[in-house]
């Protein structure tokens, strides 16, 4: 018999209310929540979405950097495999750069001591031990483990990959581990010379292609104060070597001001990955190469860069297996010309209604290639620009006037187009030779009608 019966049921609940508060503690500590402070040594970052972090890296090129926590820039200009324009990167990463992260749990028991890494679901330990301060866990990674564990036989970083790396911390309790961690999606893109040089010029633009796709093909059009990069063309799935998950952010261009007793061809070949570069991250809505001096000329080339950062694909030169003309590289920025950029100074555009009328871009065509590459021609623009803005506001308030306009400019529209395709002397010939014909062809139907006329 018990002195006191109420003691057994007294630590029955002394038991349960610790087991409740226990579960308790360890359930929040299981679902620790893991914010991410910082991320640095990556060629680029994408943390828009917090729950998918993504880092890249992209090896091209073998320079390195005496700070192993900072990337380098391999786009030098040096001759490599007889080009200066080699795939290279502005923020290129190497073998022994580090990787270096740093987080914090929202469970401020943990030390430096349950820091847990793993690489594709595989624990891992790097070969820089973590730290911790202020509750902040400082975590470095050199990406040739990355690249190691990633892809087989890849410890120099010689080819592409991907994966995921996790970091966090594990939590303790009753002989049962579990890790908070959070996990990022990692690229890698590796190229060496000779590899991914030149794209394959695609002349007519594709509506259809894949977003994140790469350009194949431009043409300057020049403004004031800047260069277009005008009729920029892609095809759906090119170029296709990108590694897997890496897409394209946009062209880039290289460009270099001609010197004097310079040749286009001679400016552009003197262009390297190292001269001037822009890149546009949205062509489609923005195209322009600006902050260029006006009577000043200018050649450039395309290139394509990618979320590694990996600028490859160049233009093919001319003169070279695929090239293109010296005259869809090379413009002069003039204030003149650049009254296009207003459409009311415009006949044809006033009279088709957009600027980006094929009409109008037909025009612009012509004038490029034929009218702007000599002095009479570009004297006729000039005087054109001169009067164009008073008759432009009327036509494009006058529908009358607009319809009137467009039926004259009709045959120079065929004209125009006709001499863009085939060459302006192979088609000043056959118009010459259809009009002799047609000329011939009235002229004895005339005749006859005379004779029998008078007979």
């Amino acid at each position: 018999m018990r002195l006191f019966p109420w003691t057994g049921i007294h630590n029955y609940k002394s038991w349960a209310l610790s087991t409740l508060v226990g579960g308790l503690l360890f359930s929040t500590s299981s679902f620790a929540t893991i914010t991410l402070v910082s991320a640095e040594g990556a060629s680029h970052t994408d943390f828009s979405v917090a729950a998918t972090p993504k880092l890249f890296a992209g090896f091209a090129g073998s320079c390195t950097s005496s700070d192993v926590t900072k990337t380098c820039d391999s786009c030098s200009g040096e001759a490599v495999g007889g080009s200066k324009l080699w795939p290279c990167n502005k923020r290129n990463a190497y073998p022994t750069l580090r990787l270096t992260i740093r987080i914090q749990s929202s469970n401020t028991s943990v030390a430096v001591t349950d820091a847990v890494f793993k690489i594709n679901d595989t624990t891992f330990t790097p070969s820089v031990s973590p730290t911790m301060t202020d509750g902040v866990l400082t975590a470095q990674i050199q990406w040739f483990e990355l690249c190691r564990a990633m892809g087989t036989d890849n410890e120099n970083c010689t080819k592409s990959f991907s994966g995921e790396f996790a970091l966090g911390f594990k939590t303790t309790s009753d002989s049962t581990t579990t890790n908070d961690l959070l996990t990022f999606k990692v690229y890698g893109r590796a190229i060496t010379a000779g590899q991914d040089l030149v794209y394959q010029d695609c002349p007519a633009e594709d509506s259809q292609v894949t977003p994140g796709s790469g350009y194949c093909h431009f043409s300057v059009y020049r403004g004031d104060a800047k260069i277009y990069a005008d009729q920029l063309g892609r095809a759906d799935g090119y170029p296709a070597t990108t590694a897997a998950g890496i897409e394209y952010t946009g062209p880039v261009f290289f460009f270099r001001k001609q010197l004097q007793g310079e040749d286009d061809n001679t400016t552009i070949a003197n262009i390297t990955n190292a001269s001037d570069i822009m890149q546009l991250i949205s062509p489609e809505q923005d195209n322009r190469i600006d902050g260029l001096e006006n009577e000043v000329r200018y050649c450039m080339v395309m290139a394509n860069q990618d979320q590694t950062g990996i600028i490859s694909f160049y233009t093919p030169l001319p003169g070279t297996s695929g090239g293109v003309t010296a005259t869809d590289l090379c413009a002069t920025p003039s204030q003149v010309v650049g009254l296009l950029d207003d459409k009311h100074c415009f006949i044809a555009t006033a009279a088709f209604g957009s600027e980006m009328a094929p009409e109008v871009q037909s025009f612009r065509d012509f004038r490029n290639k034929y009218l702007l590459s000599n002095s009479v021609g570009t004297k006729f623009v000039k005087l054109y620009y001169k009067h164009s803005p008073f008759y432009a506001g009327w036509i494009s308030d006058n529908e009358f006037a607009k319809t009137a306009v467009r039926a004259a400019l009709w045959p120079l529209l065929f004209f125009a187009r006709l001499s863009v395709a085939f060459g302006l002397w192979t088609t000043l010939l056959v118009l010459t030779l259809a009009g002799a014909s047609a000329y011939e062809m009235y002229r004895r139907w005339f005749r006859v009608r005379k004779v029998r006329g008078v007979l």
